[in-house]
């Protein structure tokens, strides 16, 4: 509940401060005394929307404060230029303001009603009735998951010619990497292979030669196993020559070990086959392939095994046919919920149907008929059906979509006996001019609905009729008047005689004998309601 508001220098009002309670609470004047301006204070408390041309003449800002619940603190400066809001003492942003107040504050001016006019509406009205407002919620979720689901398979179509581009290139160079069957260290062999095949009669000669020189009769090796025997045999005599007998015996095994070694490169040379054209072209393929995936053999066949991943990844990344099951999923969730919505709705629609009409003719609207049309549609976020609301005040009159037949009067009539359907309990209400069009009798029910609403709600009400301000629990005047050539409008709590005095100039025009004796009975007669 709104607690507490203060008004400073907005249009004719200099400073206005309200100590509201609980309950019902009133507030009368004079037509043109600023009561409007006082509902405009709480308006731009929710809304933060001001404009400079507000602000009383000759000030440079205009403030609206509240204190809404005991703890939190609202407020807004409306300036020349621009605007700042304040939540308890904190410079936020004015949207913040109407978010943290908009749960907790309903205004509803002579024109506010008129929403009721957008039949988009009327099923909102249907479901908080009917407490619907979960299975509604979703419904709505369920929606936008399709929503989102539908826009990314559609993205994912979209995607699927480049992703079959990527597969196809990576196909490409895993079936050449694989056709190429490379082994590690082919192409070093490859090489060597080459270069015996070139060299083959050179290296025959260079080696045939060695062999002699080694092999042959006196060759090299016959002549130092001489000079090895001559050695051992003086070394017996001369001690000092024994090393250098025992490194010549070394210097024998390694040529015996050359020997070898070079008889092994001739049988080498000798089983060496092949085509040298062929050989070239294998090289030239591995060359090729080193050019597009690396440096080395060992490089190719590393990046053949990254693109098979890569193919693998995309493959299992084609997420079209999982896209679909989970719509497919989110669709069947949908149309159970939505039935299951749609069904609640049509049986609601009746008992709306008689809570509405019961109150109407409380509001001395005779033979109301009011119903609210259920017409399938396709899915859409707030199910599968749309509503409208149906009204005829005359009997032997079809009921008609509401926007075509009721009047401004009977609008408010049925905006009150929606709201008073579905008041949450702790909100605050503020009306303003709820009441046009009524009178008499109706007014003295609409004061009786009005307080019932407030037993559960903080209701606030703007009125010229003295049947609904007799039952309010606190009753504010607003009054205009003129202080040199200065026009000021004054905000005050009366009670008492005051009241009294308040009430009769609201049934007579004047605080007559007669007036303040009829102001008093009704106030009792209200009193007595509770």
């Amino acid at each position: 509940m709104i607690n507490y508001l203060r008004i400073r220098n907005i249009a004719v009002i200099e400073k206005a401060e309200l100590n509201l309670e609980k309950g019902f609470i009133v507030l009368t004047g004079e037509t043109g005394a600023g009561k409007s301006i006082i509902v405009g204070g709480f308006k731009l408390l929710l809304s933060g929307k001001g404009d400079p041309d507000m602000i009383r003449s000759g000030e440079e800002a205009g403030k609206i404060e509240g204190i809404i619940d005991e703890e939190t603190t609202a407020a807004v400066e409306i300036g020349r230029k621009r605007s700042r809001g304040y939540l308890n003492g904190e410079l936020v942003p004015l949207k913040k303001i109407a978010s943290e107040l908009s749960s907790k504050i309903d205004i509803f001016g002579q024109r506010d009603h008129y929403f009721l006019l957008d039949s988009g509406n009327h099923l909102l009205f249907l479901d908080r009735f009917l407490g619907l407002e979960d299975l509604r919620k979703k419904v709505s979720s369920l929606w936008e998951a399709i929503r989102e689901k539908q826009d990314t398979l559609t993205k994912a179509r979209k995607e699927r010619e480049e992703r079959e581009r990527k597969k196809e290139f990576l196909r490409f160079q895993i079936d050449e990497i694989d056709r190429a069957k490379l082994k590690i260290g082919e192409e070093e062999k490859l090489r060597e292979k080459r270069e015996l095949i070139l060299k083959r009669e050179r290296l025959r000669e260079i080696i045939g030669r060695l062999s002699n020189e080694l092999e042959g009769e006196r060759g090299a090796k016959e002549r130092l196993w001489e000079m090895s025997r001559d050695l051992q045999e003086l070394s017996l005599t001369f001690k000092s020559i024994k090393p250098y007998s025992s490194e010549l015996e070394s210097f024998l095994s390694v040529l015996s070990d050359l020997s070898y070694a070079i008889g092994e490169k001739t049988s080498l040379i000798e089983d060496t086959e092949g085509n040298i054209e062929d050989i070239e072209q294998r090289l030239s393929l591995i060359e090729s392939l080193k050019k597009k995936y690396g440096n080395s053999i060992e490089d190719i066949v590393r990046y053949g095994k990254s693109a098979e991943e890569k193919l693998k990844e995309i493959e299992e990344s084609e997420i079209e046919e999982r896209l679909e099951k989970e719509l497919e999923e989110l669709w069947n969730n949908y149309k159970e919920v939505a039935k299951r919505l749609s069904e609640k709705r049509a049986k609601g629609a009746v008992k709306l149907k008689k809570e509405v009409e019961k109150r109407l003719k409380n509001l001395s609207v005779e033979k109301p008929q009011f119903n609210i049309e259920l017409k399938e549609k396709e899915p859409y976020e707030f199910g599968i059906e749309e509503g409208e609301f149906f009204f005829s005040a005359n009997p032997g009159e079809e009921p008609r979509p509401l926007k075509k037949v009721a009047s401004g009067g009977e609008l408010s009539r049925i905006m009150l006996s929606l709201k008073s359907l579905n008041a949450e309990e702790g909100k605050t209400f503020v009306f303003d001019e709820i009441d046009s069009g009524i009178g008499g009798k109706t007014a003295y029910t609409l004061g009786k609905m009005l307080k019932a609403l407030s037993k559960k709600n903080q209701t606030i009400v703007v009125t010229h009729l003295p049947h609904v301000a007799a039952f309010a629990d606190q009753h504010f005047l607003i009054e205009k008047k003129v202080v040199g050539e200065r026009t000021f409008t004054y905000v005050k709590e009366v009670k008492g005689k005051k009241r009294v005095g308040e009430i009769s100039r609201m049934l007579v025009g004047e605080e007559s004998e007669s007036g303040l004796k009829s102001a008093e009975e009704l106030l009792q007669k209200a009193s007595a309601f509770g």
